[in-house]
């Protein structure tokens, strides 16, 4: 029983050391990747050699008392490559400095795998030796015999039973050769006492300890939400009073917790320098780092959630975005890149700024390879604002990448940044100028344990919708509801605030077969945003807003991918929270159904046109539908050249025909006073022109005396026509205004293949 006793106390207590090791290096190989990137712009920094060989030389030291050979012996190798260096006797070089943060990253692998299962695994770090042993080379002939030694001791190490499994009893080895110097503390009297005070101000709690009490503050919260509830319906002044006061300090002990989970965004910056560094030699580019805002906290598990999802928008802003230094040159640019970061509190959310000076992204770039790709139609895709077309990099399988690399180019990368961060109740913002440089920004909630939403009934379920998706709430007199909503192409839409969106029953797509609780007088809709889009949701009832505690799904719900989580109201009722993108991508909005609601609004637009107003010589009033109209030019009267019996015009590497709109209408009278106008004004003003396009005619330019503006408009009460060419006569702006035919019009120039297909088809060959 004594010996069991001992040999428990004894696994325990290195238990406890490994972790602390562990916990240790760790912090202490952070600092090393930073240290060696000022190394490399300073070599001569004997102050920041020394710190970096005792950063080492303390792991080597704990490894050798736990028994961690293999991470002894790379630590050893690197040990004296660091004391060459902090001796003179080498000169940092790429070579060592790289050798050196490979020698940091096997370590970290090595910490992983310890931290894991106690043992250092199967990994062999003896080509990784070798390779800081060949750098020791190139010193003095001392380093060569040292190297000799190490790499005979190398051999032993890796053929014993030690190499993979720690031993159960600390053992201290003999054999592997000291450094040349014992490092000391090197900590000054002076440096002392404040050591010892912040040693003395902040103490280590475990994770695992801080999610307890976060989870039993929670726990709180609801209890608190409940008795508000019950003190509510009491309405008994001293428990309504006592009440309050466990409802000020259940929100000041939250607040307090949350605090102890919250931590710098400096421990993300930290790790980005040796990103920066590694892609952009990879890359053969220059890229600088600027970094703001450190002290910026964030809770911890958020913390790590982002830390990928950033790694991966760097990566790209250096291949992507970032040029060669040749091509910035030539763009006038400075051949050393920038990637600015970010991070800043506002609105109550976390924001990180990722900004590069790089190229920017091409939109028409985009454009093809969605449509290429089938993640979009052409016919979608122009309707699309500048925004959006940047917003569909997020989709999945689109890469503008010329060529495969290993950063990027697979099409993987941008879908995974979104969706992760929308899994933490974020948002990502893409904005780009062509090359000026891009912008992501991601918009993420301070804390996943508590959040504020807006809680609704349908049938007689209670659901919670997060208030970072919320945009509005509407309610409406179903006598009147007719008038904002409608059902178009089998779609229910919602005309909101100048917008037509998509309208979704929470009850349908749920399929709760409840009878509603509802008002039957009015309709309630909830408007939330998602992906750069918003939608409408139908409820029965709008509840009101509140601090809930989201309670993760067992494992057996994950599938359905509705739904977040889930909330105990102040009433006791469980709520289940909307995962609002996943929502809506089950309910086919966004993809399945976007294309209908476009052809869909089209329809209920269909009867009104878009004119384009022009005046002619004698005052009177034209329109021509702004379908055949490709653009507006003004032309100088010296840009027409005659050719033949046609008038020409030299455009876009074109040569197109030029007809006054006045000798397409039939009619003498305005012919001549056309003529006259148009022979006075040569020299003088501009010529207004339309460009029209039309069937096989391909391109033909109509000169018009003025240009008034662009209407929208149904076409109704149309009179018979006076002339031909002309559809007939409305009312536009208090104005008679005639409607002109343009296929009739231009029907000479399908009549006429001489006039049109040679001349323009020689023009469009140029």
């Amino acid at each position: 029983m004594p010996v069991s006793l001992t040999g428990w106390l004894r696994e325990s207590i290195m238990d406890e050391i490994i972790k602390e090791f562990v916990q240790e290096s760790t912090e202490n190989l952070d600092r090393l990747d930073q240290d060696f990137l000022k190394l490399e712009s300073d070599p001569g920094n004997l102050e920041l050699l020394k710190t970096i060989f005792r950063a080492v030389h303390t792991v080597k030291g704990t490894c050798g008392f736990l028994g961690f050979t293999k991470l002894e012996a790379l630590a050893h190798a690197g040990e004296n490559l660091l004391s060459l260096l902090r001796e003179g006797e080498l000169r940092l070089t790429p070579a060592i400095a790289d050798a050196l943060l490979e020698m940091v990253d096997a370590i970290r692998g090595y910490l992983r795998e310890i931290n894991s299962t106690e043992s250092e695994g199967d990994a062999d770090p003896t080509a990784l030796i070798t390779k800081l042993n060949q750098l020791l080379k190139t010193a003095s002939p001392g380093a060569a015999a040292a190297t000799s030694s190490q790499q005979t001791e190398l051999e032993s190490i890796a053929n014993s039973p030690a190499a993979s499994v720690a031993p159960e009893t600390p053992t201290t080895p003999t054999t592997l050769p000291a450094p040349k110097e014992p490092p000391s503390p090197e900590i000054s009297a002076e440096a002392r006492p404040k050591a010892e005070e912040t040693k003395e101000a902040a103490i280590r709690v475990d994770v695992n300890l801080l999610e307890k009490q976060m989870n039993l503050v929670s726990e709180l919260v609801l209890l608190r939400n409940r008795l508000l509830q019950l003190a509510a319906d009491a309405n008994e002044r001293n428990l309504n009073a006592t009440v309050h006061g466990l409802n000020y300090v259940t929100s000041e002990l939250r607040k307090n917790v949350m605090k102890t989970r919250m931590q710098p965004v400096s421990q993300l910056f930290d790790k980005l320098p040796r990103i920066i560094r590694d892609v952009s030699r990879d890359m053969g580019k220059k890229v600088r780092l600027e970094t703001q805002g450190g002290d910026t906290e964030l809770d911890k598990t958020l913390l790590e959630a982002i830390k990928d999802p950033v790694t991966h928008i760097l990566r790209n802003s250096i291949d992507h975005g970032i040029e060669a230094p040749e091509l910035r040159h030539s763009h006038g640019k400075p051949e050393e890149g920038t990637v600015s970061v970010r991070a800043f509190h506002e609105g109550g959310n976390f924001h990180l700024e990722i900004t590069d000076d790089g190229a920017g992204i091409d939109s028409e770039r985009v454009k093809q390879k969605a449509v290429s790709k089938g993640l979009i139609t052409a016919a979608a895709i122009e309707k699309m604002s500048e925004a959006e077309v940047l917003n569909l990099i997020f989709l999945p399988g689109l890469s503008t990448a010329e060529k495969v690399t290993n950063v990027s180019g697979r099409g993987v990368g941008m879908d995974v940044v979104k969706t992760n961060i929308e899994r933490i109740g974020g948002r990502a913002k893409l904005e780009s100028k062509k090359n000026q440089g891009t912008t992501l920004l991601l918009e993420i909630p301070l804390t996943l344990a508590t959040i504020l939403a807006l809680t609704v009934v349908s049938g007689n379920s209670v659901f919670a919708i997060p208030q970072a998706a919320l945009v509005e709430m509407v309610a409406l007199d179903t006598q009147g509801a007719e008038k904002v909503i409608e059902s178009i192409d089998g779609v229910s839409v919602f005309r909101f605030r100048g917008m037509v969106v998509p309208l979704l029953s929470l009850r349908d797509e749920l399929k709760l077969t409840d009878v509603p609780q509802r008002d039957a007088d009015i309709i309630k809709l909830v408007v939330v945003r998602t992906e750069g889009r918003q939608i409408a949701l139908q409820v029965d009832t709008i509840r009101n807003t509140e601090e809930i505690v989201i309670k993760p799904l067992d494992k057996r719900f994950k599938s359905i991918a509705l739904f977040s989580g889930a909330t105990v109201l102040g009433d006791g009722r469980v709520a289940l929270i909307l995962d609002i993108p996943s929502f809506v991508r089950r309910a086919g909005v966004v993809l399945n159904r976007e294309l209908r609601i476009d052809r869909a609004v089209e329809v209920s637009q269909r009867e009104k046109v878009s004119l384009l107003l022009l005046a002619g010589p004698d005052g009177e009033r034209m329109a021509i539908p702004l379908d055949f109209v490709q653009r507006l030019e003004e032309f100088e009267p010296s840009a027409k050249e005659p050719m033949g019996e046609l008038t020409v015009v030299q455009y876009r590497n074109e040569i197109l025909p030029i007809t006054p709109l006045a000798d397409l209408l039939d009619e003498r009278r305005t012919r001549r006073r056309t003529e006259e106008g148009r022979n006075a004004a040569l020299g003088e003003e501009k010529i207004q022109a339309v460009v029209l396009r039309l069937g096989g005619c391909r391109a033909v330019i109509l000169e018009v005396h003025r240009i008034l503006g662009i209407v929208k408009m149904e076409i109704k009460n149309l009179t018979a026509p006076s002339r031909p060419g002309v559809r007939g006569s409305l009312v536009i702006q208090e104005r008679v205004t005639e409607l002109l035919d343009i296929e009739a019009l231009l029907a000479h120039c399908r009549q006429s293949d001489m006039a049109s297909a040679n001349l323009v088809g020689a023009g469009a060959g140029n």
